[in-house]
């Protein structure tokens, strides 16, 4: 996320420099499920995504790379340019789920942000819907390391997303913005 501060890494960092769970009002409920997912699928990264007309948004981030995707740090979607799309953005705009075993040997993700930034090059997310069925953002999960994902691994996944749209549905800004 280009608002996140240049130089940072995640190899090397002790369980002291390790962030807290962070989340917007709206999702601090669901804390524990988002330190979960990190651990049962042992990635670096899980985040809650908010979509805005140019730009993806963390409304909630967990796992070791919580230092560089803190609440409200967003990136910039390509849109139409030349420039490699995020993967959220890819999720938002084809509403469907998206699987990146390793970015680097990717035609579509080779150079994107994350790889390039922070070295997470692996990547599953899914669609997060708001109340009326529109995409509003997405749940994710990146990793340092090129691997699959297990049905139960996805299924752990696809429960934080039915969390994340009904925590929507009580309350339509709980991802923040």
């Amino acid at each position: 996320m280009r608002d996140c501060p240049a130089g940072s890494t995640i190899e090397g960092m002790t369980d002291e420099q390790t962030p807290a769970t962070d989340t917007t009002a709206g999702l601090r409920g669901l804390s524990a499920d988002l330190d979960a997912i990190a651990a049962k699928l042992g990635v670096k990264s899980v985040l809650v995504m908010r979509s805005e007309p140019d730009s993806m948004v963390v409304a909630a981030t967990a796992g070791e790379a919580s230092k560089h995707y803190t609440v409200g740090a967003a990136g910039t979607k390509a849109g139409d340019t030349d420039r490699v799309p995020l993967y959220c953005e890819r999720v938002v705009n084809t509403d469907a789920p998206l699987f990146v075993e390793d970015s680097r040997a990717d035609a579509t993700f080779a150079g994107n942000e994350d790889e390039v930034e922070f070295g997470l090059h692996n990547y599953l997310g899914l669609a997060v819907h708001g109340p009326g069925g529109d995409v509003v953002g997405t749940v994710c999960v990146l990793d340092d390391s090129a691997r699959t994902y297990g049905d139960d691994e996805v299924a752990a996944l696809e429960d934080l997303r039915n969390n994340v749209e009904r925590a929507l549905r009580e309350d339509d800004s709980a991802l923040g913005g």
